[in-house]
């Protein structure tokens, strides 16, 4: 029977990408003019170089006429302006997925609840254990057992780490809701040494709630492996 900080251990790994990945995203264009996505705001475009000094001005009364003109603000026309998401893309829904990833292996619960849906509900089945673990509520119950299940396993000094494969990603025709079917795999470790892997088979359903990318609802079947 496996011990408790590694079933604790591999429940977290299973909740990781449940609510973590809801996010504002941008959509922005990189120095090669590429599309990318991001949850940070697009940087801004590289200023242009000042103008070369130009000579001293001889007189008093034109070096004062010069000066309101060098304290008024440049203007940023070749800045790049954040573009919010307002319609889902198999692109966008990806990206959150990939962030998702990142925050769920850094134990962020509370980053994890305070990117949930209001009306999200989940069920996660857990085979663990024999017979298989059920958990199912909404979004106050996700929040618990993620803050219960990272503690235990910063206590216990467990990491993970997960990936993402046989991705499966449609979106609705009006763009506001998309549904993701995935797999995905949570090396476990414990004092750098491999414990298990939790692979979990996965059916989420992401939507927009005033601009920001959020779940509503979450079927997981875990088990580990390993």
């Amino acid at each position: 029977m496996r011990n408790a900080p590694l079933l604790l251990a591999a429940l977290v790994a299973a909740l990781s990408t449940t609510t973590a990945s809801a996010q504002h995203m941008f959509k922005c264009t990189n120095d090669k003019g590429q599309t990318t996505y991001s949850d940070r705001a697009c940087e801004q475009a590289p200023r242009p170089a000042p103008p070369a000094a130009r000579p001293a001005v001889a007189t008093a009364p034109a070096a004062k006429a010069s000066a309101p003109a060098a304290a008024a603000p440049a203007t940023s026309s070749n800045s790049a302006k954040a573009e919010p998401i307002t319609k889902l893309t198999p692109a966008v829904v990806e990206a959150v997925l990939q962030r998702a990833v990142d925050l769920g292996d850094r134990k962020d619960y509370r980053g994890q609840c305070a990117l949930a849906a209001p009306d999200l509900n989940f069920k996660l089945t857990d085979h663990s254990n024999s017979p298989p673990s059920v958990y199912s509520g909404g979004r106050g119950d996700i929040c618990a057992l993620q803050q219960q299940s990272a503690q235990a396993m910063q206590a216990g000094g467990l990491r993970s780490s997960t990936r993402l494969n046989k991705m499966d990603i449609r979106v609705s025709a009006d763009g506001t809701q998309a549904t993701a079917k995935y797999e995905s795999a949570a090396a476990i470790s414990m004092e750098g040494q491999h414990a298990l892997t939790m692979q979990c088979t996965r059916e989420e359903v992401l939507g927009l709630y005033s601009g920001t990318v959020l779940y509503k609802r979450v079927t997981a079947v875990c088990r580990p492996v390993g």
